[in-house]
């Protein structure tokens, strides 16, 4: 998975955080890659991509970047079970499960519901296979879980001051892959704004590496769950966990943060037609799978902004949070929707998983 890495970049750059902050190796170096063709249908001669989605051979996209750091807590406190939350097609829970699941980690997952698709079908499916605990969100009570002390707590999205950190590294990983000239420096990187970590890492890397890229948020759910002033809260919780171990690196100004609100649709993972688009484009010139949840709508936030601004010649990097492993080998033989807690069968009225 990680090639050998034994230290992330962040403790390269900065040798004091090393002891203070929790880290195992689980990621790799994604490449960075030029959108040739895409480009061209966009009018965009600078378009670049940065692979995220093949970030581990278990599973690929933004989740594994921050279970680097919060994996390595739960077992540094010797954890024996996780708990995490997300939608029932979620794929911060899978990520959370399959690692955990590699560490000896029992998890137990909380749902709330989605819109249903044939994604969100397989995701329960497969939670059920991997022998994840399932617990629909309006049945669950903390109190009344047993081990209480032995139960690590990650948040939705991995989105933590700790799990915030697998995205400085990226930003710092981006920087050198700038420096060794394997891409430009990009004026502005757009990214999926969902629980904000990835954002928010992104925001606080590039200020303390010296990248002079704008992050550019695109918005996948309720404002009040993803907008600027979030975006800035969780950067400096992040920068007050690692500052004092950075040297003489200034404090990040975190006045200039963007999300853009209008290619959410109606409710988190409701599927868009400018999504749809813009998926499809991607896949017919570049051969690069994204989704409707996340990436197809920060894909269309992208053509849209760059389509009413004038930035043909601008390098514009949109970065590929989508996991790219086949998740079919973790499918348990002969699993149904009749082996769910009762509670979710609800999402199996239609068989989208095998409708043409």
């Amino acid at each position: 998975m990680n090639k050998g890495r034994k230290l992330p970049l962040l403790f390269q750059e900065f040798p004091k955080l090393k002891g203070h902050i929790p880290w195992m190796p689980l990621t790799r170096v994604t490449p960075v890659q030029k959108l040739e063709k895409l480009g061209k249908k966009l009018g965009l001669k600078e378009l670049w991509v940065k692979r995220d989605d093949t970030t581990t051979d278990i599973y690929g996209g933004n989740k594994p970047r921050k279970l680097e750091f919060v994996l390595a807590e739960a077992l540094q406190q010797k954890k024996t079970k996780v708990i995490t939350y997300g939608g029932t097609g979620s794929n911060h829970c899978l990520a959370t499960l399959l690692f955990a699941k590699k560490y000896g980690l029992e998890t137990i997952l909380v749902l709330w519901d989605q819109p249903l698709t044939a994604h969100v079908q397989r995701q329960l499916l497969l939670f059920q296979s991997l022998g994840a605990q399932l617990i629909h969100m309006n049945d669950f009570d903390y109190n009344k879980l047993s081990d209480q002390d032995k139960i690590y707590n990650v948040g939705p999205g991995g989105t933590s001051p700790l799990g915030i950190l697998g995205y400085v590294e990226a930003a710092l990983e981006l920087k050198r892959q700038v420096d060794e000239g394997l891409m430009p420096e990009p004026e502005l990187i757009f990214v999926a704004a969902g629980s904000l970590g990835t954002q928010a890492g992104l925001e606080l890397g590039v200020r303390i590496c010296g990248l002079g890229s704008k992050v550019v948020g695109v918005r996948v759910t309720a404002k009040d769950f993803a907008n600027p002033g979030l975006v800035t809260t969780y950067a400096r919780e992040s920068y007050e966990l690692i500052k004092d171990y950075l040297g003489g690196v200034p404090e990040p100004d975190f006045r200039d943060v963007t999300v853009l609100d209008d290619y959410a649709g109606t409710e988190y993972g409701a599927v868009t037609q400018e999504g749809v688009a813009a998926i499809e484009l991607m896949k017919k010139y570049e051969g690069i799978q994204l989704e409707t949840t996340y990436t197809g709508k920060t894909l269309a936030g992208l053509m849209d902004y760059t389509k009413k601004h004038d930035f043909k010649d601008t390098p514009i990097l949109f970065w590929n949070t989508y996991n790219s492993v086949d998740l079919s080998k973790y499918m348990k033989p002969g699993i149904t929707y009749k082996d769910l807690p009762e509670v979710f069968h609800k999402n199996f009225k239609e068989d989208l998983l095998h409708k043409k």
